[in-house]
């Protein structure tokens, strides 16, 4: 993970692009934190990111997953030391993370808004999302 730009102590943008189950978890992780500290926190989707994003993709542990993380996570789910995606997922919307979805992305993988996760808020351009994002924290996952 890169941090792209270090300024501003009141918003985060994060982008996420991969869809590896410790990314996508270590990226909510890092959202409910900024959340938490009474950030504004807004989160696009892109490609892989955006696949793990879609109805019935959002549980299990993914293509993208490496195989050497494979075996932690699924120790670390059965034992209840990682929780579901779903459930980071839920605590960071319940302190208000915005979720965008990229249209350049959805057009290029052929996703239609209606196969996204309810929790989706908004399909967002990259210049609109980046324009938005201005001097906030910003991450790409």
């Amino acid at each position: 993970m890169e941090q792209a730009t270090s300024s501003a102590g009141d918003r985060m943008a994060m982008i996420l692009h991969s869809g590896a189950y410790d990314r996508v978890s270590y990226a909510l992780s890092m959202a409910i934190i900024g959340l938490a500290l009474g950030w504004q926190v807004d989160m696009l989707l892109t490609y892989g990111g955006l696949r793990r994003f879609t109805k019935g993709n959002l549980g299990g542990l993914g293509e993208e997953t490496g195989v050497a993380e494979r075996k932690q996570i699924e120790r670390g789910l059965s034992t209840g030391g990682i929780k579901p995606l779903e459930a980071y997922l839920a605590d960071a919307r319940a302190l208000n993370l915005k979720v965008h979805a990229c249209p350049n992305a959805m057009a290029a993988l052929n996703i239609s808004r209606d196969q996204l996760v309810p929790e989706v808020d908004q399909v967002t351009g990259l210049t609109s999302f980046l324009g938005a994002a201005q001097g906030a924290m910003t991450w790409y996952v």
